[in-house]
């Protein structure tokens, strides 16, 4: 008996050696856990023999993180309904942030500030005074942005419904959730000079696009290129997320932020693997 217990404290001494060296490496232990970071099985019993079986790793982050979010099209918002009315300003659209796409943002980056990641909202509005000079204005507050350095820049939008997008909601976690869309500016329509960098927004769009899928299939929508610019050209990784659309309620558009936080968050893990 006394030589099984020694073996037996020999191993757990072991394992908790190793435990603690996998920690210091970033590596998430956890048997069960929510995330699903980590699985350990070990049997003491047999002695020395050990199995260590790792899901997927979350590695250390270099440094913070630094998302910019604004919202171009400030007033759009979502259908009404009985829980969350609100005055439109013209169909589709209100002035109060408390309903349009600015509480959505909101709620991105109340959930990417509980990831650790730094965030700063622009709640500007540059819809006023003319909605077709929107993007002239929200320019300039991105080429701010951009000279303060940030990792992402988001511009947030509320796109209008299409039957031909087919569903206009998915399950996540048993919730009516609207469905994403991503836009990437070519700069192909444009005379100006000044260009997007559109590979690299493309290729980070596409990143956080498939993270989403991965929680719930046609969660996005895609990426989709466009000839325009979107003012990415001022600074990148840059994208325009399109947040549900006019038929989906700010609810649905709400409960898409969490799994939009954590694709960003994956897309961030791959950028420190590296």
């Amino acid at each position: 008996m006394g030589y099984g217990n020694e073996r037996t404290s020999g191993a757990l001494r072991k394992l908790a050696a190793m435990w603690m060296a996998l920690s210091l490496l970033g590596f998430s232990m956890g048997r069960g856990s929510a995330l699903g970071r980590a699985a350990l099985a070990a049997d003491a019993e047999a002695g020395e023999t050990f199995r260590l079986e790792v899901v997927s790793v979350s590695l250390p982050r270099t440094r913070q993180r630094r998302v910019f979010i604004y919202h171009t099209h400030t007033h759009e918002a979502y259908q009404p309904d009985k829980d969350q009315p609100y005055t439109p300003t013209e169909k589709w659209r209100t002035m109060d942030e408390r309903f349009n796409v600015v509480r959505v943002g909101e709620e991105l980056a109340s959930r990417l500030r509980e990831a650790g990641i730094f965030v700063v909202q622009d709640t500007s509005d540059y819809e006023m005074p003319k909605l077709s000079t929107a993007y002239s204005r929200s320019l300039e507050g991105l080429k701010k942005a951009a000279e303060e350095g940030y990792d992402l820049y988001i511009d947030l939008h509320r796109d209008s419904y299409s039957k031909g997008n087919g569903a206009n909601t998915v399950s996540v976690d048993g919730m009516d959730t609207a469905r994403l869309l991503f836009l990437i500016g070519q700069g192909t329509g444009s005379t100006l000079d000044d260009k997007p960098d559109w590979e690299a927004n493309e290729k980070a769009a596409r990143i956080i696009s498939d993270a989403l899928n991965e929680r719930a299939e046609g969660l996005s929508r895609g990426v989709a290129l466009k000839s325009g610019r979107y003012n990415q050209q001022a600074a990148s990784p840059s994208m325009l997320i399109e947040a549900g659309n006019n038929q989906n309620t700010l609810s649905q558009a709400l409960a898409a932020m969490e799994p939009l936080a954590r694709a960003i968050c994956r897309y961030f893990d791959g950028l420190d693997a590296f």
